[in-house]
This record gives structure tokens, C-alpha cells and sequence, in this order.
């Protein structure tokens, strides 16, 4: 099994963020990663440098608009402001009218950014674009013939709409790979374990029936992102029936959890999918700064078995997790599961 990180997300630095109520440092640390990168050096899995992703495939699951914005607004901003290097919004569309695209980039800052913690800076396109390439190239690997492979994406992806990032995500990696991988097979899943709802990937998905979108996550009433994540959420057009939520009470633990994971595998076999992509948080882990589920490091071991006995080609694409004293345990115990099928 090998693992994909681009050199331009090392040392990415998210700016501080409004969260709670309160201006503070974002969760989102460049010391994730390089907790992410420890394991894969310590278990002796090679570390692969992605070519950077063609436009043509960011395109396919991202707005230009949107991805020029993300790639000039932090200039613009700069320039405006000077002295002010991150750029978040100040006001958002309302519910009452159809949003429409403002000209100035100050009113696209609240149309293509879903809340306040994610701030864009000089930095985060490149380090987005590493996200993505990574994403994209584990999946060319997997085609290639591997059975498994890893990629290392941070910046996370799942919150990121086709027209909107949210949640410290910009770029879409797990619908990426997807997409990658739709090249080679007719039918392609994607599993999100991470404890927030993966709106973005169900968003792009959403209406089509050639990707099964699966998302186990907290109660969506009680969860960010709060407005997405129900269990009638279906899908639509010729998607419907092709989008499976998940959403379990806070505190479930071990045993509501693999409960709820075997009715996605269950859902994934019956789809006859030809790869999988998992869209890999962390933080449902008991100990996570932002998780809530209370998944225990065992349980986390299960979970990794049971999609392994799938036997489909795998993606994994790292998502959440943010306890990192406890991130380097928990990832090596997950990816040996993997890396044994690998083998």
C-alpha cells in the first residue's frame, strides 16, 4: 500500500477562525498532517509525490467561478486591506430570494463560503490543490492495479460543495477520486465515516445513480453542519435511492455504530459497486476535540475489517480527526487493517 501527500500542503497554516462564538486558532493544524505522515514513515509505506490534478477533472466536480475565487479573492483582499492576510465573509446570502453571484469578491465571499471557519489566505489554494492532486493520484493508483492506497488530504474535502467551501474544506477530494475512478467502473461507492455529515460529497452525488453516497455521522440537529445529514435524505431524479444517511445519537458508541455500518455494507453490496472510496474522519473517536459519537480505538479496528471483507479497490482519503496526541494510534491501527489486504 502506498501513501500520497503533495509537498504543498506541509506547513499550511489555516487562519484563526470564528468558532463558538470566539476568535480562535484553527483545529485544522499543520501538525495533523505531519502526525498523519509519522505513521505512514513508521509502518514503512512508501510516500508519493502527486502530479499536480488536471483542470479538466477539477472542473468536472467544481464551479470555474468558484475555483477562480478561491485561487485570486486572498490577493484581492490583501490588496484592498492591506496588513490582512485571511479573508472570510461578513454576510450571506438570505433564504427568502435565490442566491445569485455578486460581482465584487467581497459578496462572493459569503455565495461561496458556507461559515467562518474556513478563511482563505494566500495559502490555502495551493495547499487545496496538494489535497486534491493527492486524492486523485491514490486513485490512479488503485486503477493501476492496488488494492488499496491512502492519500493524506489536508485540507479535508467532504464539506466542500461543487460551489462552496465550509468546514475547512475547499476542494472536494473524496467526489475526486470518484470521479477518477468512474474511468474504470461503471459504479463507484463512496463511504464517509467521519462524525460530521459529508454534505459537499452528497451535494455533487446527489442526483445521480452511478455513485452510491454513504454518510454515518452525529444527529444532524444537534451536529455541524446542521442542515444536512437526515435519514430522508434519499437522493433525487435518477439519484434517488442512491443516498444513504446514517445518523446516530450522540455518544452511541462501538456496538450503534458497527449496527449502522453493517446496513451500509449491506446497501454498498447491493449496489455492485466495482470501487470504493472512504472518505476517512477520525474524529468519532472517543477522545476527538470535535467528535461525538465515542467510537472506541478497538471499534475503529472493526470498522477498518469489516470494509476491508468488501475485497473492493480502495480509496482512503483522510478527512477528520483532531485530537492529535491521539491520532498517530489510531491511524496506524486502521491503515494495518488496510495494508494487510494490500498485501
Amino acid at each position: 500500500m502506498r501513501a500520497v501527500v503533495s509537498s504543498s500542503q506541509r506547513g499550511y497554516k489555516s487562519a484563526p477562525a470564528f468558532f463558538r462564538g470566539k476568535l480562535i486558532e484553527s483545529q485544522d493544524t499543520p501538525e495533523r498532517l505531519e502526525a498523519f505522515v509519522s505513521v505512514v514513515q513508521e509502518m514503512g509505506l512508501e510516500l508519493v509525490e502527486p502530479p499536480v490534478i488536471a483542470d479538466t477533472l477539477l472542473e468536472s466536480i467544481h464551479d470555474r467561478g468558484y475555483l477562480e475565487f478561491l485561487a485570486k479573492a486572498p490577493h484581492r483582499w490583501s490588496e484592498m486591506m492591506p496588513g490582512l492576510t485571511s479573508l472570510m465573509p461578513n454576510i450571506y446570502p438570505t433564504r427568502h430570494f435565490p442566491a445569485r453571484r455578486p460581482r465584487h469578491f467581497l459578496g462572493q465571499a459569503g455565495y461561496y463560503l458556507g461559515d467562518m471557519v474556513s478563511p482563505l489566505t494566500a495559502e490555502t489554494w495551493g495547499a487545496a490543490l496538494g489535497s486534491a492532486s493527492s486524492a486523485a493520484h491514490a486513485a490512479s493508483l488503485v486503477l493501476a492495479g492496488e488494492p488499496v492506497a491512502y492519500s493524506l488530504c489536508r485540507p479535508s474535502g467532504h464539506h466542500a460543495h461543487g460551489d462552496m467551501g465550509q468546514g475547512f474544506c475547499f476542494l472536494n477530494n473524496a467526489a475526486i477520486a470518484a470521479t477518477v475512478a468512474r474511468t474504470r467502473h461503471t459504479r463507484v461507492a463512496v463511504i464517509d465515516i467521519d462524525v460530521h455529515h459529508g454534505n459537499g460529497t452528497q451535494h455533487i452525488f446527489y442526483d445521480r445513480d452511478d455513485v452510491f453516497f454513504c454518510s454515518l455521522h452525529s444527529e444532524p440537529d444537534l451536529t455541524y453542519p446542521f442542515f444536512t445529514g437526515h435519514a430522508d435524505e434519499v437522493g433525487a431524479g435518477r439519484g434517488n435511492g442512491f443516498n444513504l444517511n446514517l445518523p446516530l445519537k450522540v455518544g452511541s458508541g462501538d456496538s450503534v455504530y458497527l449496527s449502522a455500518l453493517d446496513i451500509a455494507i449491506e446497501r454498498i453490496s447491493r449496489f455492485d459497486a466495482g470501487c470504493l472510496v472512504v472518505s476517512l474522519g477520525l474524529d468519532a473517536h472517543e477522545s476527538d476535540l470535535l467528535g461525538s459519537l465515542g467510537v472506541t480505538s478497538d471499534g475503529f479496528v472493526e470498522i477498518a475489517r469489516r470494509l476491508v471483507a468488501l475485497r473492493l479497490p480502495t480509496i482512503l482519503v483522510q478527512e477528520g480527526g483532531y485530537t492529535v496526541s491521539e491520532l498517530g494510534h489510531l491511524l496506524r491501527s486502521v491503515l494495518s487493517v488496510f495494508a494487510a489486504r494490500a498485501k
